[in-house]
């Protein structure tokens, strides 16, 4: 039996082997801290090898049992047998309390890659929208067959000042930073600059990532601007007071 650690229960024996038929075995092979809110990792190892995957596809690293969270990678080389990740770190969630702990040559569980959002099917020119929890699918535009052109890139962030040099080291300085404000008044500066950045720009797609309510409410003004269902892929990675998002 597996202790199914934040389950309250253990693993019986076929979920135990589906469990290690279908998960990675990776170690960290370097960590850099970008400022105090951010860590970039790199896991390597030889099941990393020859895995197919498309840019915008998620992981799951487990912590234990079935307790895992979702990462988007930031870029994977199936050669060479190394993932690139980067954690946020908020609040006392598991995943912060993981990438806090974590050390050289640490063993990570990984489920994965799976379909997420597609990047590589979003009509140029494009917009892409999130938050802190995006900012590895936005690097992971580059890997697309037409990379980061014409592909706007606007965030909602808790702090500017945390965000930016992150940004800059993942070279993603082009992209347009919003601060939130109380109440989420800030989503009003948020749709401003989208309207204005789809007149400049034609864009034919967007893609709406991050906290569920602010991708609600910038739907509800891409339709309310004439964007179909079709032109707009909506992906929630997290609600306030809620797991298990993607």
């Amino acid at each position: 039996m597996t202790e199914g650690a934040g389950s309250g229960r253990s693993l019986g024996r076929i979920e135990g082997a589906l469990f290690r038929l279908f998960t990675k075995t990776a170690t960290v092979g370097e960590l850099e801290m970008l400022g105090e809110q951010f860590v970039l990792l790199t896991l390597k190892g030889e099941s990393l090898r020859g895995v197919v995957w498309a840019p915008g596809q998620k992981v799951q690293l487990q912590f234990g049992g079935w307790v895992q969270r979702t990462f988007t990678p930031l870029a994977w080389d199936s050669v060479g047998g190394t993932m690139q990740l980067l954690a946020y770190l908020h609040g006392d969630a598991p995943a912060t309390r993981w990438a806090r702990s974590l050390q050289a040559d640490q063993t990570c569980t990984i489920f994965g890659p799976r379909g997420s959002v597609d990047l590589s099917a979003l009509e140029r020119p494009a917009l892409l929208f999130g938050d802190e929890t995006s900012l590895g699918l936005a690097h992971a535009l580059r890997f697309t067959p037409n990379g980061e052109r014409e592909v706007d890139v606007v965030l909602e962030v808790t702090s500017k000042q945390a965000v930016v040099p992150v940004l800059a080291r993942m070279g993603l300085s082009h992209a347009h930073v919003v601060e939130r404000r109380a109440d989420d008044a800030h989503l009003s500066d948020v749709e401003e600059l989208t309207a204005r950045l789809l007149g400049a720009r034609s864009i034919k797609s967007c893609a709406l990532t991050g906290k569920a309510s602010s991708i609600q409410r910038l739907n509800k003004r891409l339709r309310a601007l004439g964007f179909s269902g079709g032109q707009v892929r909506k992906r929630a990675y997290w609600a306030p007071g809620k797991v298990g998002l993607d």
